[in-house]
């Protein structure tokens, strides 16, 4: 969890950027990374990871001419927040705010807000309330445990954080209120202060940075224990289900009864009768009668019926013990995964691959980016990947991008909602990605092609990654 004393000791290993000029800006999915003469520093704005760190990324550039050339005036944190503000010669800030799910950056001219990663904030840009309570940095250590322990408000810490520390324990605590400067990870804690327990390092970026790759990991690892999960909760319904029907059926041996019932009474039985019925082994048996046909042959007619459901649930009786086969083998996969302490205990089970193949996800090479307004775009890399994009992955209501008469890559705009088409502005997104990664990247303005996934077509005939679009729009993409 970043903290705004994790960042304040962060900013102490960043080299004085005053009167630098800043580069270029970059953005990545959801970092934004500002580059200046030899240094960088990017901001992490995904809602569960959102922090700071001292590098830089691989990116595209935006907003170009606006800050490109700007020398660096001042860098400041506002109070021990989680608020960033970087503010330029030419009256220009950015300003990052590292608040979890609000996560943000923000370009201002003076105080006015020009741009919004998140496309949420407008007009004037004022800065939030600083945090109240005891000053981590300044408080008496007795007074600091106190208050960490019983959970009250303290500048430089969340609320997460300060729970998340109470539940390690008191001597963790006491630990971390010595305030000796050691980054150090334990556990899901991230702190600027030397504890008794976790990993050590000698720069509070390498912890940052550390730390964050590591919650990413783990919490991809609980993901897919979660599909994993997911995918077996599901087959062991269907597999229930299937059992259940099977059990059900009807007692076949009704017919075999009641074929002997007629040749038994056959001469108690009136012609052309439709429907009689008979006592038979202690049985009342209502039986139905084809007029056409003759007794014997009605009688027949049952024996043939009663062969055939007998072959049938001998069949079902064979499946029936395969499904409660793989019941209990699913119930004991269930256990394993449920069980086991972290996903490596049961990551070499082959329940993993197997499984896993069977759950349809993003195909692995594909390059993902986020639009503005936070849908995803995936952009395939070369023909196995694009064909697999758009044919595995891409569902039928998706936007399909591809430039016009030229080799490029197969992009893909996720919807979030097949009834509610995306804005122009995010089809523009997507179709900059398909323009940049085509054989047109060089060209001023490309033109490039999309329409719904539906209306996308391909032939045995054609090479793998060829395709022919229906019912396409053209948009214009100025690369230059």
């Amino acid at each position: 969890m970043f903290t705004g004393i994790v960042l304040h000791y962060l900013l102490k290993e960043l080299d004085s950027l005053q009167n630098r000029r800043i580069r270029d800006v970059r953005r990545s999915e959801n970092r934004v990374s500002i580059n200046f003469e030899r240094k960088a520093i990017t901001a992490n704005l995904n809602p569960n990871y959102s922090h700071l760190s001292l590098e830089g990324i691989k990116g595209e550039v935006f907003f170009p001419s606006f800050f490109k050339g700007e020398g660096v005036k001042e860098i400041k944190q506002i109070g021990l927040d989680r608020l960033l503000i970087i503010e330029t010669n030419g009256g220009l800030k950015i300003v990052f705010e590292f608040f979890g799910r609000r996560a943000d950056c923000l370009f201002l001219k003076e105080d006015k807000i020009i741009y919004s990663y998140k496309g949420i904030k407008r007009g004037i840009y004022e800065i939030p309330e600083s945090p109240t309570g005891l000053n981590i940095l300044k408080a008496d250590k007795e007074e600091l445990i106190d208050a960490i322990l019983q959970g009250s408000k303290i500048q430089g810490l969340s609320v997460g954080f300060i729970n998340r520390l109470r539940e390690k324990g008191r001597e963790v605590v006491e630990d971390f209120c010595e305030r000796k400067y050691q980054p150090t990870v334990f556990s899901d804690i991230l702190s600027p202060f030397a504890l008794s327990v976790g990993r050590k390092f000698p720069w509070m970026n390498e912890a940052v940075v550390h730390y964050f790759k590591e919650r990413r990991e783990l919490d991809q690892k609980e993901e897919k224990r979660d599909k994993i999960l997911h995918f077996l909760e599901r087959r062991i319904r269907k597999v229930r289900k299937t059992l259940e029907e099977l059990l059900s059926n009807e007692d076949f041996s009704i017919y075999r009864l009641k074929g002997e019932a007629l040749l038994t009474h056959k001469s108690k039985i009136e012609p052309d009768k439709k429907e009689v019925k008979l006592q038979y082994l202690d049985r009342e048996l209502q039986i139905l009668l084809n007029p056409n046909l003759s007794l014997q042959e009605n009688a027949q007619r049952y024996f043939q019926l009663y062969k055939k459901e007998k072959k049938k649930a001998e069949v079902a009786k064979r499946k029936r013990k395969n499904l409660e086969r793989e019941l209990r083998g699913l119930e004991k996969k269930r256990e394993k995964v449920k069980s086991a302490g972290v996903l490596e205990e049961f990551e070499k089970e082959s329940i993993v691959r197997k499984e896993e193949k069977k759950i349809k996800g993003v195909p692995h090479k594909v390059r993902e980016f986020t639009t503005k307004n936070g849908y995803k775009v995936l952009v395939g890399k070369g023909a196995e990947s694009n064909h697999e994009l758009t044919f595995s992955y891409a569902r039928p209501y998706d936007v399909f991008l591809h430039v016009k008469n030229a080799p490029g890559s197969h992009t893909i705009l996720r919807l979030k909602d097949k009834n509610k088409p995306p804005p122009m502005e995010d089809i523009q997104e997507a179709a900059f990605y398909a323009a940049r990664f085509s054989k047109l990247k060089n060209a001023s303005i490309v033109p490039v092609s999309y329409t719904e996934k539906k209306y996308v077509r391909s032939s045995k005939r054609f090479p793998v990654g060829k395709v022919i679009l229906e019912r396409e729009k053209i948009i214009y993409i100025r690369l230059k």
